[in-house]
């Protein structure tokens, strides 16, 4: 071979015939300057056995977990190869990986392998992995199609890569996972398209790390945070029971977070943000040492049973489990809920979170997902779906900006249809349409198709393109396996074409729960909302209330507030049945639904549940956040009671007053009689500033009510004015 003087180090790993057949592939693809070093464990003499006679390679013995690091020491040349030694490497796959080191800016280049991670990964036909030959003969026209190709990647995998040895000693030297961040901040990172390597992934491999000992943690919680100050001490509390360590990544945060996380006892690490979910969540992986590690997300809480969760990881043999998450969803709550099952919780070791939106656990070499099963116990309550959390995080166009990045990142239809969906959530309804056409053209598996029709159908009802809709639905129906993954959307579209009636008769032929073809769990409580709303425009008041009662008592918030006070006084009924009828474990989940209610409503509701819970801390954080809107005597009222329960900070007399969408009557006599009843000097201020905004013709009357409600306040004006 004519290629530039290489070092190649093995680590020795796989079943022995994998590792023979990767030593055999390896030396006719070798240069004569080329130098091999081999990292053999102490426990695997079988695989020292495959090594007899091999003269054209050196051999070191591990020294610890990391054989690059080992391997490195031993060899010379300015690019480096490693490779696990469970790979089948095709003819002249060499060659393009070190094309690309032509530029000078290139620190790391890889080839396309089969069962790895990211960019690099490649998913041969079954039939190209019959045999050997058939592989050889594969590669070889794979070859032919792609040479010249290069992509420009923030990453590479750890299975086979060759990377620049002094930029890879300035990124710190090798590490686990390779020091990709350190190295693309040096220079390019690219993958040789036309080289394509076969890679095995055996349990036995070598860059797999043992198990923690038996004494480590059982469990560690791992958060990614920034500004979650509202929700995150809510979480940590829930968490208390289930982990034995809580890590706290966070991301930048400018409010209260980090401090709220050492005050609830987690160790928290101050990091960065890189637009990169999977990457956020694996350096916050670094720092953990439990044997499992469960992902979970400031916006949720753990609503299972702790002991018998710890109990089946005390005697699982599984890498992974799935949880059950339910989301809360809509505007102000009131759109239902749904239900997905996703695996969260797994072996540390064994597993790394991948993805720059909509990440994923995956197995830490191959990439392929983790095998598991789901833990009922294992149940995360999930608000971040909320409008209202929706728009104070801006995840629409944060999930938008992360999903075009993702697409880049990464080939393949999931990218495609992420994009797809993040163009739905975030109103760009065209280019969403768009997207999902070339996906559906592209697609041939049967989940990619599912995906692409349902994301079509979403977003032809909103924007009212309903013949459209319906021809989607129906081709729908002819690939779908499941009766909910057609009638979740028939449901919505015979709304929005006014047939309630036939509305209705789909909710209720729909099963209680279940899953959907994408492994969804959907249920009837998803459609709870356009049920009540389906047989109010039906003129059924008794029945829309009947059912929002019956919703309220299973724990549903399926309506917003004022829609609910319609429904229950159309009825004879009223706001304060909420706080009566909902369940105490879900009154958290209606708490997200008030802020955005109209501020009487909130009002109702707040006060029926400060009746129902007197001095709740949860009731009397949405009271403040409430609380500028309301008119200013129910300001007063709930000033005072969060004063008395020791949030002076949360004042809405305070808040009214600095909030100028309110009068600048309101905000004066608010800041007035925050200073009068509270002797609070944070006020003087914010009484001077609406003092000013007062127009001349005002101003009298305006003193005189402070005169009455506020009267040493009054004194001293007058005393200044004087």
């Amino acid at each position: 071979m004519s290629h530039i003087p290489v070092s190649v180090i093995i680590a020795a790993g796989g079943s022995p015939d994998d590792f023979h057949a990767c030593l055999e592939s390896l030396r006719s693809t070798l240069g004569l300057r080329d130098e091999v070093v081999c990292v053999m464990p102490a426990d695997r003499p079988e695989l020292r056995a495959e090594l007899r006679g091999q003269t054209w390679l050196r051999v070191v013995d591990a020294t610890g977990p990391l054989p690059w690091a080992d391997g490195l020491n031993a060899t010379r040349h300015p690019i480096v190869v490693f490779l696990d030694g469970d790979v089948v490497l095709s003819a002249h796959w060499l060659d393009p990986v070190l094309e690309a080191f032509g530029d000078p800016s290139v620190v790391a280049a890889g080839p396309r392998v089969q069962h790895s991670y990211g960019p690099q990964q490649a998913d041969p036909p079954e039939a190209a992995m019959e045999s050997a030959a058939a592989f050889k003969a594969y590669a070889r026209e794979w070859r032919q199609e792609h040479r010249g190709e290069f992509l420009d990647v923030d990453r590479l995998g750890p299975v086979c890569v060759a990377i620049r040895r002094d930029a890879l000693m300035i990124a710190g030297g090798p590490s686990l996972d390779l020091p990709y961040d350190e190295l693309s901040a040096q220079g390019r990172i690219v993958v040789a398209h036309a080289a394509l390597v076969a890679h095995v992934g055996s349990p036995a491999c070598g860059l797999r790390q043992p198990d923690p000992p038996a004494d480590a943690p059982l469990l560690t919680a791992s958060l990614i945070v920034k500004d979650e100050e509202d929700v995150l001490a809510r979480c940590l509390v829930a968490l208390r029971e289930l982990a034995d360590e809580i890590v706290v990544y966070d991301t930048g945060s400018t409010d209260r977070s980090v401090e709220i996380a050492r005050e609830h006892g987690a160790k928290v690490v101050e990091g960065y943000w890189s637009d990169h979910f999977g990457d956020a969540r694996s350096r916050c992986l670094q720092h953990c040492s439990g044997r499992w590690a469960l992902w979970v997300d400031a916006d949720e809480v753990f609503a299972g049973d702790a002991r018998i969760v710890r109990d089946a990881l005390r005697y699982s043999e599984n890498s992974a489990f799935f949880a059950t998450i339910d989301n809360r969803e809509g505007h102000e709550g009131g759109a239902g809920s749904s239900t997905i099952y996703f695996p969260r919780m797994f072996r540390r070791v064994r597993g790394r979170i991948y993805g720059r939106l909509h990440e994923q656990v995956v197995d830490r070499i191959t990439g392929r997902s983790l095998n598991g099963s789901l833990l009922p116990d294992l149940v995360l309550d999930h608000s971040g779906y909320t409008r209202l959390r929706g728009s104070l995080k801006n995840k629409a166009e944060r999930n938008l900006r992360l999903a075009t990045l993702a697409a880049e990142d990464v080939s393949g239809l999931t990218a495609v249809g992420n994009l797809a969906r993040s163009q739905l959530g975030s109103g760009h309804y065209d280019e969403c349409i768009e997207t999902a056409r070339r996906g559906l053209e592209e697609a041939q598996e049967h989940t990619h198709k599912v995906l692409f029709l349902k994301i079509l159908a979403d977003a032809y009802i909103t924007v009212g393109r309903l013949a459209e809709a319906n021809e989607i639905v129906e081709d729908l129906r002819k690939v779908a396996n499941t009766a909910f993954t057609v009638g979740e959307h028939e449901v919505k579209l015979r709304f929005a074409e006014g047939d309630y009636e036939r509305t209705l008769e789909i909710i209720a032929d729909l099963p209680e729960s279940g899953a959907n073809d994408l492994l969804y769990g959907v249920g009837k409580g998803r459609f709870a909302g356009l049920q009540v709303d389906a047989l109010s425009r039906l003129d059924r008041p008794q029945e829309a209330a009947y059912h929002l009662r019956r919703w309220l008592k299973e724990g549903q918030v399926p309506i917003p507030v004022a829609r609910m006070a319609q429904v229950l006084g159309a009825a004879d009924g009223s706001l304060a049945e909420v706080a009566e009828l909902l369940p105490p474990q879900n009154v958290r989940g209606l708490l997200f639904s008030i802020a955005e209610a109209p501020p009487e409503a909130a009002d109702e509701l707040l006060e029926a549940l400060w009746r129902r819970y007197p001095g709740e801390a949860t009731v009397l954080t949405l009271a403040a956040r409430v609380g500028r809107r309301v008119p200013l005597i129910r300001a007063m009222e709930w000033s005072a009671r969060l004063r008395q329960h020791g949030f002076p900070d949360q004042c809405t007399l305070l808040a009214l007053s600095a909030d100028h969408r309110r009068t600048p009557r309101e905000r004066t006599l608010a800041a007035a009689i925050a200073l009068e009843m509270f002797h609070d000097e944070t006020a003087l201020p914010l009484l001077n500033d609406a003092l000013t905004d007062v127009p001349d013709d005002l101003s009298a009357g305006v003193l005189e009510e402070i005169r009455i409600l506020a009267p040493r306040v009054s004194a001293s004006i007058e005393l200044a004015d004087a």
